[in-house]
């Protein structure tokens, strides 16, 4: 719950970015963000100061993601006008500084994804959650938001703004390097049944699909990253296709299957040295090896990818 002083305080800031106020704007964070800074070295003197410091101030979390929310608000109304981009970066800066001196050190990392700024969450982890190093990590939690799979969320939006190659291999490859320390189990590899259509069809046309039935998929096991079958859409398209040497890499290093056919056949070999012959949709190795659709582990969800 945001008290009523905090509340006219949001108020303040998010008309001010609407109507185009930067430099007032600025100068009233700054100005917050100096009484803070006097605060602390009066107390750290032992000075008396009236001035509470922004973790002591009731409803600073709520505040903070408040904060947030206006930063990243989208404004198409014909009657606003866009804040400057330094003035949005400093309004982040401000509400991510609330949250860390308020200990809701995941909140801010969450709320920093959520607006697109990876290199921003990386470093808070790195300095402030310290990423676990050990080797074993079972039973490690981490907050909904805070997941690998959020991060790589976050680098795919920011790859699709990046206008080269290489620069998004880059951005890929810090973020692996992070992920390895963050949370190394989700490179561990491992099998899960799938299932995919072999006919190839498009997301939209099974979405649309009323009904299913069984001969419309294949049943497969394929052995990849933890993390490959929680994103099981790896953009192949930002990096030259699936075919380009970088793609091929970074798939790698992501514990991806470079390909569900070769992984299809695999299976059917194993099966037939153990006389076992192979379960599915009623659809052999050699037809589903023709296509390679996009896969999900749980083909009725709403990100299946058929």
């Amino acid at each position: 719950r945001i008290a009523p002083s905090v509340a006219l305080q949001c108020l303040v800031i998010a008309l001010l970015r609407r109507t185009g106020e930067n430099a007032e704007l600025s100068s009233f964070l700054s100005a917050r963000q100096s009484q803070w800074t006097v605060t602390r070295r009066r107390r750290l003197m032992s000075l008396p100061t009236a001035t509470k410091m922004y973790f002591e101030n009731p409803g600073a979390i709520p505040y903070a993601e408040t904060l947030f929310l206006i930063a990243t608000e989208e404004v198409d109304d014909k009657a606003s006008v866009p804040s400057t981009p330094s003035t949005t970066r400093q309004l982040i800066s401000y509400a991510t500084t609330i949250l860390l001196g308020c200990g809701a050190t995941f909140l801010a990392v969450r709320c920093l994804l959520s607006a697109g700024l990876l290199n921003d969450a990386i470093n808070v982890c790195t300095k402030k959650i310290k990423p676990n190093n050990k080797p074993d990590t079972e039973g490690t939690t981490f907050s909904e938001g805070t997941k690998a799979k959020d991060f790589f969320r976050a680098a795919v939006l920011n790859a699709n703004n990046q206008s080269s190659v290489a620069e998004r291999c880059k951005s890929f490859y810090h973020l692996h390097c992070f992920l390895k320390q963050w949370d190394p189990s989700t490179f561990t590899l491992e099998s899960r049944k799938i299932k995919v259509s072999p006919r190839g069809g498009s997301t939209e046309r099974i979405r649309k699909t009323s009904f299913r039935v069984a001969e419309d998929f294949d049943s497969v096991i394929v052995e990849q990253s933890a993390f490959a079958h929680e994103c099981p859409r790896f953009p192949d398209e930002l990096f030259g296709g699936k075919e380009s040497i970088c793609c091929k890499k970074l798939r790698a290093m992501f514990g991806y299957a470079q390909s569900i056919s070769t992984a299809g056949n695999q299976l059917d070999k194993k099966l037939a040295r153990a006389g076992k012959p192979r379960t599915g949709g009623g659809r052999g190795g050699a037809s589903f090896a023709k296509s390679m659709p996009n896969i999900n582990a749980d083909p009725d969800s709403d990100d299946y990818m058929g």
